[in-house]
This record gives C-alpha cells, structure tokens and sequence, in this order.
C-alpha cells in the first residue's frame, strides 16, 4: 500500500532528527519507506516543499500535546508553564545524546519552536489582555521577545547541558510580561567596628 502524504512528511522529520536535514535526501525517504522518489514528488515538488509540511505536521501534534499538559488556571501561569514544558522537551531531547548534526542547521530547531510555542504564547498572552488580566500593550513584539529569552535558554542547555538555566529563563519571561523589577539584592549585614588597640597608660615618675 503507498505512503500517505502525512507518513512521507513523518519519517521525513524522523530521519531530518537523526541525521540532519542536509544528510537526509528525498532518496533516503523513498528507500525508508519502500516506494519511489515519483510517488513523493507527486505530493511535493521540492525538499523543501517536503521540510514545510512536515514541519507544520510535527508542530500541530506538539501544539495538541502541550495544550493538554497546561494545568495553570492563570494568564499568566499559564504562559510560564509552556515555557516549561518547552525547555523541559528540550532537555529531554539532548539527554538522549544527539550529534551536532540532529540540531543543525540551528535554523531548524527555531523553525520548529516558533511553530509551536509562538502562536501559543501570542494566543495566551491575547486571552490575558482579554480577560484584564494581563497589561500587555504590543502583544506581537511581547511574544518576540518571550520566544526569544526562552532560545537563549535553548542554547545554554544545548552548550553545556550542566547548566540550569530554566529557573532564570521563567523568571525573566515573568518580569518581561508582568513588568515587575528584578527584586534588589538582599543588603550586606554591616561590618563590625574594627577593634581599637587600647592605649598603654605611662606610668609617672615622683620627682
């Protein structure tokens, strides 16, 4: 029985994962799924026309399993929750020990966040304007700048996954959205009076 269109464009995405986009041909897809590169050309004219499907597929079944993992009731809660759950999969992703060559080009990894997390975070941070619960007076450049701090985080894991770097990364999302200062460092305790040398008294002679 032929592929469908959905199960070309999967083990597409499957093999981009283990081997890299630029490593994974047309030709590897058809010899995976024992049909010829005819048939998947039938779906789609270019590669690149394959990665765009699968991409948009792969991000609709990430954006269905997140939304069923959101269990905030807030506004707000809710967004810094699917900033969790985002670099919580990342970490998962790169503890299997990936090569270089499952993330690269980096483009493609940010292609497939942005598909998934941002029209989530816009769609959150809309219903929080909504609702009075949120101040957020340019939705569309707030939500740039969330998926932005929330990379920066993606890159610390993926350079040196000893870092922690999730805790930090909500916490700057919380401010961005909410406006709200870092809190001051905690004040110094003073310093004890240094100890003054006490004076020897002469004694005075009898004339």
């Amino acid at each position: 029985m032929p592929a469908t269109k959905d199960e070309i464009a999967a083990r597409f995405m499957e093999l981009a994962f283990r081997y890299g986009y630029r490593r994974t041909a047309v030709e590897y897809v058809a010899r995976s799924l024992r049909i010829s590169k005819k048939t998947i050309y039938q779906y789609f004219p270019s590669k690149e026309a394959l990665l765009e499907y699968a991409l948009e597929l792969a991000a609709h079944g990430q954006r269905r399993r997140v939304e069923s993992l959101i269990t905030e009731t807030s506004a707000l809660g809710r967004v810094l929750e699917v900033v969790g759950i985002a670099l919580a999969d990342v970490r998962a992703f790169f503890a299997q020990g990936p090569s270089a060559e499952m993330v690269e080009p980096p483009e493609f990894q940010a292609q497939i966040n942005a598909r998934v997390y941002g029209p989530m975070v816009r769609k959150l941070l809309e219903q929080g304007v909504a609702a009075g619960e949120l101040e957020v007076a340019d939705v569309e450049m707030t939500t740039r700048f969330v998926l932005a701090i929330g990379m920066e985080g993606v890159h610390q894991i993926r350079e040196n996954p000893a870092t922690q770097p999730e805790e930090a990364t909500i916490q700057a999302i919380r401010r961005l959205i909410t406006g709200e200062s870092a809190p001051a460092p905690a004040p110094a305790p003073p310093r004890p009076a240094p100890a003054r040398a006490k004076k020897s008294k002469k004694k005075r002679r009898k004339g």
